[in-house]
C-alpha cells in the first residue's frame, strides 16, 4: 500500500511540474519611467479606454512601427482602438488629450517605456495619474506586459480599491436621488 502511495504522489508531482510551465504568463517586462525625449520614431497608438465620461482606467500604448514583437492588447477589440504610422511627437499629443478624457481630477500624466526581453524598447505608455482626493490615491490601473510566443500583451485593469471606491460613490449617488 506504502509503495502505491509513493508511487501516485511521484505520478502526481511529475504531472504538477509538467503542468506549472502553462500556467505562466511568460516573461515579464516591467516598465518603468521614461522622458518625452525618448519617444522618436514613428509607432502605433492604441488608444484604452474612454467609453465613458467617468471611465478612470485610460491608457495610451505607444508601440514602435519597427519593433521586434507584435503587441495586442488582452481585451475585446472594442475597448480600445489603433491609429498605425503616427509620428512620435503627433502620438504624444495624441496621448495625452485621449488619456485626460476623464471627468476625473487628473493630477498629471507618467510616461513609461516598455522594454523588450533584449534591453530594447517595444513602446511606450501614457497613463493619467488622479488627484488622490478622488480614489484615495493617483495610480488607479494595474498594467502589466508580458512576453510570450513572440508577442507581447499588455493586461490592463482598474486596481480593485478604485473600482471598490467608485462602486460605493455609485451607490451613495443613486440613493441620494432616490431621497428627493
Amino acid at each position: 500500500m506504502k509503495q502505491i502511495k509513493s508511487i501516485v504522489s511521484v505520478l502526481a508531482l511529475v504531472i504538477l511540474a509538467a503542468a506549472i510551465p502553462a500556467c505562466v504568463p511568460g516573461k515579464q517586462l516591467l516598465a518603468r519611467g521614461a522622458l518625452p525625449e525618448e519617444v522618436t520614431g514613428s509607432y502605433t497608438l492604441m488608444l484604452y479606454g474612454c467609453r465613458y465620461p467617468s471611465q478612470p482606467d485610460n491608457v495610451a500604448i505607444l508601440v514602435k512601427e519597427d519593433g521586434r514583437y507584435p503587441f495586442e492588447i488582452f481585451d475585446i477589440d472594442t475597448s480600445y482602438t489603433v491609429k498605425k504610422g503616427v509620428p512620435a511627437q503627433e502620438a504624444l499629443a495624441m496621448a495625452n488629450s485621449f488619456v485626460r478624457c476623464s471627468t476625473h481630477i487628473i493630477w498629471m500624466t507618467e510616461l513609461r517605456k516598455i522594454p523588450d526581453d533584449a534591453g530594447g524598447i517595444v513602446g511606450f505608455e501614457l497613463r493619467p495619474l488622479y488627484s488622490p482626493l478622488e480614489f484615495g490615491f493617483s495610480d488607479v490601473m494595474l498594467i502589466s506586459y508580458a512576453l510570450k510566443d513572440g508577442k507581447v500583451r499588455a493586461y490592463i485593469r482598474l486596481d480593485r480599491h478604485a473600482d471598490r471606491d467608485r462602486d460605493s460613490s455609485d451607490s451613495r449617488d443613486s440613493g441620494s436621488s432616490n431621497n428627493k
